[in-house]
């Protein structure tokens, strides 16, 4: 039991606990009184290091390196800087750090030409006048390189622990706000600076990457060992560029995500479409094309139908099924598509041409008195935007309260999860175009394939803590004594 303030201290000096230990146990540590000094010092220091820098490089020099910071690219215009720019936690400590003139293409004053940065530069014109902790901060930041970590353990409030994706150093970084947004699993793309022991964030990308975008990191890494015995600052400087392509990759994919190639198990793209038919009779309809679905009698159908008043059916709606799943090889069905009949109309929704097409062969071959109409066809883009403009209708509400409650109940979540289990049973030995086609088991054996295949396992329970699915913790750890990793 912890002691109370004014209780002996359990360290038998006599003296009271708030008197004693509780003092030292609330002191800050000494790498803490160092963070908050160097912090003291550089207050401010960007703004003066940004004055200096049109005085000495001149009023073009702020525009040629952010045209220099962002990646050119054919089918895009680049827009001019602005302070309100997400770029920007990264972007000035690499404008002041990294960036260079170029002699031969260059608008900045001719005696600034002398490829050095503006960091360099102000330490040569400003040194001297500068506070002994700032200036040795400021040559630190000169030295220390841009890179990609993995965040491997956090201290929320206090700071994290990284592992140099590129050299494998580990550091202690202290850092307070950034490390409240921070998760072990992380990837981190910034300018760590060690001062006296102390690692400080200096540069950070506007948030944290996910494990899943490790994959051109571990690429890069490659090519930067097939070209040196030993990855050392400078050789990371070297590659500066590149890095910054692969950051800038992330960023707009994660700012502005592209609407995903979506297709259904068959492999088709998919595209909605709602086939409408005139019937005879809905009893006539349904006892043609009740065979479709495989996973209920028509008196299992019927049970959930709408008669007349003369007890005649009136509506009734089923799947369109097939035994089996090429693509997930433990489903015993799959649905490819929904009909509905009511009244003297019949509508089929499915989601691909293909099935659109296989669907109408059904019904001229099964149901010949069936009377085609038309074919609604409408975009994924336009039905999201048609939903979004919308907003949520007594209807959605209604239908997703329906799927709430069928997902809260004990049998259907059961269901998923075995289903779940199954589909991750067979993942050690499914081709993954993550990892380059091969197969986790296949891909553990090499050390970047064992990195990337740790980056999708986080991935997993990431995706899983973030979702209402029944997804058992344990499928994780069985996966991981299967592929032999810690």
């Amino acid at each position: 039991m912890k002691p109370g303030r004014n209780d002996p201290c359990p360290c038998g000096s006599g003296k009271k606990y708030k008197q004693c230990c509780l003092m030292a146990e609330q002191a800050p540590p000494e790498n803490e009184f160092l963070w908050r000094r160097i912090r003291r010092a550089i207050e401010g220091s960007p703004m003066r290091m940004l004055e200096f820098a049109t005085a000495h490089f001149g009023r073009e020099a702020l525009p040629e390196a952010w045209d220099d910071f962002m990646p050119h690219r054919e089918d895009e215009q680049d827009g001019p800087f602005t302070m309100d720019t997400p770029h920007m936690p990264v972007f000035m400590p690499w404008f002041f750090y990294e960036w260079l003139p170029y002699n031969h293409d260059t608008a900045v004053k001719r005696e600034a030409q002398d490829r050095i940065t503006v960091g360099r530069a102000y330490l040569d014109k400003k040194g001297r006048q500068l506070d002994p902790l700032l200036a040795r901060y400021i040559e630190q930041c000169c030295a220390s390189p841009f890179s990609f970590c993995d965040i491997l353990s956090v201290r929320p409030g206090a700071g994290f622990t990284a592992r140099d994706i590129f050299t494998g150093k580990e550091m202690e970084v202290t850092e307070h706000s950034g490390s409240r947004q921070s998760r072990a699993g992380d990837i981190l793309f910034g300018k760590l600076v060690v001062m006296d022991g102390v690692t400080m964030l200096e540069a950070c990308a506007p948030f944290m990457f996910p494990p899943m975008e490790k994959g051109a990191v571990l690429e890069l890494r490659k090519q930067m060992e097939r070209r040196n015995k030993t990855i050392t600052p400078e050789v990371l400087r070297e590659y500066r560029y590149e890095m910054l392509d692969i950051y800038h990759d992330i960023v707009d994919r994660l700012l502005n995500p592209p609407m995903p190639q979506l297709q259904n198990t068959d492999g088709d793209p998919l595209l909605p479409h709602r086939l409408v038919y005139g019937i005879e009779s809905p009893r006539a309809a349904f006892d043609a094309l009740s065979p479709l679905c495989l996973t209920g009698t028509a008196e299992e159908l019927l049970a959930d139908a709408e008669s007349d008043a003369s007890g005649n059916l009136r509506k009734v709606e089923f799947s369109w099924q097939k035994k089996g799943n090429e693509k997930h090889q433990s489903w015993d069905s799959t649905v490819l598509g929904h009909i509905e009949i009511e009244g003297n109309g019949m509508t089929i929704e499915v989601n691909s041409e293909n099935r659109a097409q296989k669907i109408r062969t059904l019904v001229e071959k099964m149901l010949p008195g069936a009377c085609y109409k038309t074919t609604v066809i409408e975009s994924l883009q336009s039905l999201l935007a048609r939903e979004k403009e919308q907003g949520e209708t007594a209807a959605s509400r209604q239908r997703r309260k329906e799927q709430e409650e069928l997902n809260s109940r004990p049998e259907i979540r059961a269901q998923i999860a075995g289903h779940l289990r199954r589909h991750f049973s067979t993942w050690p030995e499914t081709s993954l175009p993550a990892l380059g086609g091969k197969t986790p088991m296949q891909a553990v054996k090499t050390r970047d394939g064992r990195e990337m295949v740790e980056a999708l396992l986080l991935d997993f329970e990431r995706r899983s803590s973030h979702t209402n699915m029944p997804f058992d913790p344990a499928i994780i750890a069985e996966l991981r004594e299967k592929l032999e990793l810690p």
